[in-house]
């Protein structure tokens, strides 16, 4: 199972789930923070927030992926 760890860069907030995948990890955060999250953006803008995932160990799989957010 990988791990997801969420830093929202605007509230510094920070939310962290195991799941089977990310498109799982995205459906909860986005429930908790009420946002749309995406990997890319057509606008170009800043990234509101930072995924890291990584699989027990812990060994870092992917780290600091940008992650850009429009309301719901």
């Amino acid at each position: 199972m990988t791990y997801y760890s969420l830093l929202a860069v605007d509230t510094n907030k920070t939310l962290s789930t195991p799941a089977r995948d990310r498109s799982e990890a995205f459906a909860l955060f986005e429930k908790e923070l009420g946002m749309k999250l995406a990997l890319e953006d057509s606008d170009a803008v800043v990234a509101c927030c930072l995924l890291d995932e990584w699989e027990v160990g812990p060994h870092w799989v992917n780290h600091h992926i940008r992650v850009f957010a429009t309301p719901i």
